[in-house]
């Protein structure tokens, strides 16, 4: 439709931070950054290579952060799990101060995993451990007292409230820090507090007192890190932590990651993107058809190991 428009002579501009629409569709391309504009080339004289680095004032080798793990014991080991259709058979660890990554095809039932683990769905059979204990998980709520939080992958309808001031997303997970015996709840600690976490997050906004509904993608994703990080949970789920964010967002969202487990958080991430499973993770456990099939240390953490797995390839490829 957009094609037979132009081709009409209507004038379209189109904003984007989908590459792939932005080169399939337009003539001429313009970059803002952080507000400020950057240049204005022709489509069919730039790659995506180029337009990345102009987007992120960087070069692309440096997209993901560099990281010195210093991996601790285990946190959390999770045997076969089974819940449903989609889940049939799911084991992983993470230890502290680890990135593990789960990894599969869409609908391998990573997510469908973790929401069973967590008592968001019922789990019908599996074991769960933490720090050497084995626990039962019949809600969220209890997985959180456990020190387990995790970031939803549908951000609009569960990871922040779009309707709610920053301040009150953030600090929704830690309202007992704020509140008297009376249950009243303590402003000024309640204002010192979450203004803390969204500097850690580097949380673009005019005011905390800004609803949610009013930022962009990326700063809306790292309302809802942040609100983790303001529970002080021990082990960190995040279910496609950069999904619907731009370029910059997402290489903040990894600096957020690396500090994270710089400080003995133990981060597991579901991510439907192999780059980003290859250039964050420590280990990766690949998911196909609802069952663990595969393990991979950084050294086998390529492109061709994780689409063996993930489609079931067993000859050498």
């Amino acid at each position: 439709m957009l094609n037979r428009l132009r081709d009409k002579g209507v004038s379209i501009i189109y904003i984007s931070h989908r590459l792939e629409e932005i080169f399939r569709l337009s003539d001429r391309i313009t970059v803002l950054k952080d507000g400020a504009y950057v240049d204005t080339v022709n489509t069919a004289d730039i790659d995506e290579h180029t337009l990345v680095n102009m987007m992120i004032g960087r070069d692309l080798k440096d997209y993901f952060p560099k990281r010195t793990s210093n991996i601790g014991k285990m946190a959390m080991v999770v045997e076969n799990l089974k819940a449903g259709r989609q889940v049939k058979d799911v084991s992983f660890n993470v230890h502290e101060g680890e990135v593990v990554g789960l990894s599969g095809l869409v609908g391998s039932g990573r997510t469908e995993a973790i929401r069973a683990m967590i008592g968001v769905d019922k789990l019908e059979s599996g074991k769960i451990t933490l720090d050497g204990k084995q626990i039962k998980l019949k809600s969220p709520k209890q997985a959180f007292n456990k020190g387990i939080a995790m970031l939803s992958e549908d951000r609009k309808h569960e990871g922040v409230v779009l309707t709610m001031p920053i301040k009150y997303n953030i600090s929704l997970s830690c309202l007992k820090r704020f509140c008297s015996v009376l249950g009243v709840i303590k402003k000024k600690t309640e204002n010192n507090y979450t203004l803390d976490f969204a500097k850690k997050v580097k949380l673009k906004a005019a005011s905390l007192m800004d609803e949610v509904n009013t930022l962009s993608g990326g700063n809306q994703q790292k309302v809802a890190i942040a609100r983790l990080l303001a529970s002080e949970s021990r082990v960190m789920i995040l279910d496609e932590p950069t999904r619907g964010v731009d370029v910059g967002a997402k290489m903040e969202i990894f600096n957020i990651i690396n500090e994270m487990v710089s400080q003995n958080y133990a981060v597991i991430i579901i991510s439907s993107e192999m780059a980003e499973v290859i250039g964050m993770c420590d280990r990766a456990f690949i998911i196909r058809e609802g069952r663990s099939v595969g393990e991979l240390g950084k050294d086998e953490l390529t492109e061709q190991n994780i689409i063996k797995y993930s489609m079931g390839v067993t000859a050498d490829v």
